[in-house]
């Protein structure tokens, strides 16, 4: 539905009227429910301090909006602003279906690309031209269920910070036989998000100057090993099925909460949910461990601003994408208790979030990420690389195939699809 300027103020700044001549623009957003009402709530402030432009929401469901947008934007009538998942700005970029933005980048006063953490901006960039602003973020870190730790005889001040410690870790909490079933599983490594792994083993996934797919290296090998390793030492059948077991993830029936899994990789976002489901359930927060012999990694995940090619009113748009993607986000955090993509706004606290050292500790921590945290490789292939890289790790874990050939597999299908997006093949 659209959002209209409220009849009472709703903080900050002074409150415009709407002049005759103000442009109306049209904003398509995927956030519904509450956090639907969240947007609302922003743009309403946004009317309520700018009387040249006036900012009409609509909410396009989260699974729908790609495609609504991308037919909007071949019938030649797109709204003139919209805010798409972040790793999807290069996708867009290649088909033609957002406008570039450096010349409005360049004539701006308040955008400077250094005030972005840098995985935030660079992954809005395609081909050395910016084609979104970074809105929010989210990174990941180690869950640990301080009651399993207990329960188990390990020391719950001394959390794992390499792989080898999550396994000792692993081993003592883990109730169960690969014959008999698991009741309760101290961890899994392909139960997160799966590229996580080879960042952490030292690796990457991909090299951008050079367009290719890089899977094949000995520090991802080593990651997939890691995979093998529990699937061998569990059953990977095993463990796959202990996992489809499982409740929902931030639901009241989430396994960390129901005290099944000793430790989860979990996404900033989580901690509200924590409060919300299972506030009473003891618990520790820490960078994600690595491999031996490697350092902290993490990703950053998030969403951008988008001119959509067609915008009938760019030039307003573009005033309206900028506000929100430095001023609308530090309304957003608190709401919707996400993170900020920019390098002076790390100190925005959610209201969802209790105001205790404990918390804001947990904040910080997800927040120190951001200045070494890791994008999605921002190229045209990304969907399809993700669903090769989740069918090598399942291939891994049956034992279909070893982690050599599952990631030579892997990468030799995205290459040949990436080759076909970027016109090579």
């Amino acid at each position: 539905m659209p959002a209209v300027a409220p009849t009472a103020q709703t903080g900050g700044g002074e409150a415009q009227t709407p002049s005759q001549e103000a442009v109306t623009i049209q904003y398509w957003t995927f956030w519904a429910d509450r956090w639907g009402e969240f947007q609302g709530k922003i743009v309403e402030e946004y009317n309520r301090t700018h009387n040249d432009i006036r900012v009409e929401m609509l909410i396009v469901p989260w699974g729908e909006l790609a495609t609504k947008l991308l037919t909007a934007v071949s019938a030649g009538n797109p709204p003139d602003f919209s805010i798409i998942n972040r790793s999807e700005v290069v996708e867009w970029a290649v088909r033609g279906g957002v406008l570039p933005l450096d010349d409005y980048i360049a004539a701006s006063d308040e955008v400077h690309p250094e005030d972005w953490f840098e995985s935030a901006w660079t992954e809005c960039v395609w081909e050395g031209k910016a084609y979104a602003q970074p809105f929010e973020s989210g990174t990941y870190a180690a869950w640990y269920h301080i009651g399993l730790f207990e329960e188990a005889g390990l020391d719950p001040t001394a959390l794992p910070t390499t792989w080898s410690e999550v396994d000792a870790m692993a081993e003592a909490i883990t109730q169960g036989t690969p014959q008999d079933g698991y009741t309760r599983v101290g961890f899994i490594p392909w139960g997160s998000r799966q590229d996580l792994l080879g960042w952490l083993a030292g690796g990457e996934w991909y090299d951008e100057e050079t367009q290719q797919i890089t899977a094949v290296t000995p520090e991802n090998i080593a990651a997939m090993e890691w995979v093998k390793q529990y699937a061998d030492r569990y059953g990977g059948e095993a463990l796959e099925r202990f996992r489809q077991s499982l409740g929902g993830g931030d639901t009241e029936d989430d396994p960390f909460y129901r005290d099944q899994l000793g430790s989860v990789w979990k996404g900033s976002w989580s901690l509200s949910a924590k409060v919300e489901y299972a506030p009473d359930v003891p618990f520790d927060v820490r960078p994600l461990p690595y491999r031996d012999g490697t350092s902290n990694d993490s990703v950053n995940q998030g969403s951008a601003c988008v001119l959509p090619k067609g915008s009938p009113h760019p030039d307003p748009a573009y005033q309206f994408l900028t506000w929100m993607s430095i001023h609308g986000v530090a309304m957003w955090v608190p709401f919707a208790a996400d993170m900020v993509s920019r390098k002076d706004q790390t100190d925005i606290y959610p209201d969802a979030l209790p105001d205790n050292e404990q918390f804001r500790g947990y904040w910080k921590l997800y927040n120190d990420a951001l200045a070494y945290a890791h994008h999605e490789p921002a190229m045209p292939a990304r969907r399809f690389w993700n669903d090769q890289l989740s069918a090598a790790v399942d291939a891994i874990v049956r034992g279909a195939k070893s982690p050599e050939q599952a990631l030579q597999d892997a990468q030799e299908a995205t290459q040949r699809e990436l080759d076909k997006a970027l016109g090579k093949a």
